[in-house]
């Protein structure tokens, strides 16, 4: 009988997944001349997942008030991605596969959403959408099943597998409040690990798409100034006050707060409806009349009649484009009077300076 063996030995007892800690030898970080990285032809352009604003291995976010139409537009992104058909005046160049994490709908509306966006493609885009939609919603789980935190740096590993495990070109994620614990949303550090988490869901190829709500004033999105650093695009939807159609899922303003491409679409301001199981945009802002409001808000002119002779026109069509302003939500009445009336005050202040 063989006897037990009296040399001591180290045991490791098992301790919980968040406890468990891996080790790794760190890999020793590339430093290269310029000149080997303008010449290493295995770099390729980051290519188009949707228009200009949704690239490879890019970070995007659509932020709106609730009920104005996040999701909606995120779905039909989604479809537009996943069959390399169309959203707006957007295209995607060739089906792409996309994971779709929902935090907050029920199964059933799930469903019922998907399926209109289904229906409002191309029928030759509705096999490619179906099969290259990939779905992991909270409410879809079996009875035991467990969503991730992804504010949670203990869950990061487990979701970074998910993503590798599905091999996705794009994550959606809708939305960032009902998936995400932050403990204090004004907190830069607050954010880290979720900013963490993006980094790492970016490691293994995929562009991410966060959906997330605005402020209490709508004009921006909810949360600490650090989040938009690493986007590549923020999207605005604000409330559409007289869409065009009387039977709408969702209908908005759009418009960029930021793009990092260069593209005209920065400039534009968009009227956005889903009716009748059909996308409808209408550009409702001209570059023309967005940059005249950025230059009257941001003090250049005391009146109206100042911005007409800068601009080589009339009062009259100045007028006439701070109505269409009006008209799309780009800025209020009052924002305007009140951005005159300071920029003439700073200038009769200007003009009673001692020298």
């Amino acid at each position: 009988m063989t006897q037990p063996s009296n040399t001591s030995s180290t045991k490791t007892t098992p301790t919980n997944n968040k406890q468990q800690r891996q080790t790794v030898t760190p890999r020793s970080p590339r430093i290269r001349s310029l000149g080997d990285l303008l010449s290493d032809d295995t770099i390729e352009p980051r290519r188009s997942l949707c228009g200009p604003w949704l690239l490879e291995r890019g970070f995007s976010m659509v932020f709106a008030p609730t009920g104005i139409g996040k999701s909606w537009f995120a779905m039909g992104v989604t479809a537009a991605v996943a069959s390399g058909g169309t959203y707006g005046h957007w295209s995607a160049p060739e089906p792409r596969k996309v994971l779709y994490i929902d935090g907050e709908m029920d199964a059933a509306d799930l469903k019922s959403r998907f399926h209109s966006i289904v229906e409002a493609a191309a029928s030759g885009d509705r096999d490619a959408i179906e099969q290259n939609v990939l779905l992991y919603a909270r409410h879809d789980q079996p009875e035991d099943g467990t969503m991730p935190d992804f504010g949670d740096p203990d869950d990061i590993e487990g979701i970074v597998q998910i993503v590798r495990d599905v091999r996705p070109d794009l994550v959606v994620l809708d939305n960032l409040s009902t998936l995400a614990t932050v403990d204090d949303n004004n907190a830069s550090e607050a954010w880290d690990p979720f900013l963490k988490l993006l980094q790492r869901i970016r490691s293994t190829g995929a562009a991410v798409l966060v959906v997330h709500h605005a402020n209490k004033g709508g004009e921006t999105y909810h949360g600490s100034s650090k989040i938009p650093v690493m986007f590549d695009s923020l999207v605005r939807l604000r409330p559409n006050k007289s869409p065009s159609f009387d039977k709408v899922g969702a209908a908005f303003i759009l418009d960029f707060v930021k793009l990092r491409m260069l593209s005209e679409d920065a400039n534009k301001t968009f009227d956005v409806a889903f009716s009748d199981n059909q996308w409808h945009f209408d550009t409702v802002v001209s570059p023309e009349v967005l940059q005249l409001v950025q230059r009257i808000l941001g003090g250049e002119f005391t009146t109206q009649k100042d911005a007409a002779a800068a601009l080589g026109t009339t009062p009259v069509d100045v007028t006439r484009m701070l109505s269409k302003a009006y008209a799309a939500g780009v800025t209020t009445r009052d924002a305007i009077k009140a951005a005159l009336q300071q920029a003439q005050e700073d200038a009769d202040e200007e003009a009673d300076l001692p020298f």
